[in-house]
């Protein structure tokens, strides 16, 4: 059986800075929710759909209806 590559090494001997780029993606990733918004929403149901996102990686109602809100406002100050 062969051994196992170390991807980030790789990558890294191949092109630091595509290594660089990865990191700050996945930096950027942390702390995001994994819905969908479109364009044909209406505010209510975006803050629906990030509302069951919080609740899928476990927040409370409490709290996931807070950040739901606090998050759909940022996106409209971002898109609008």
């Amino acid at each position: 059986m062969g051994e196992r590559e170390n991807i980030r090494d790789r990558i890294k001997q191949i092109n630091p800075r595509a290594l660089m780029v990865c990191d700050q993606i996945d930096s950027l990733m942390k702390g995001s929710v994994g819905v969908t918004i479109t364009e044909d929403m209406t505010p209510e149901e975006e803050e629906m759909a990030l509302y069951g996102g919080f609740l899928k990686e476990g927040y409370p109602p409490e709290i996931a209806e807070k950040k739901a809100k606090q998050w759909r406002q940022r996106a409209e100050q971002l898109f609008k």
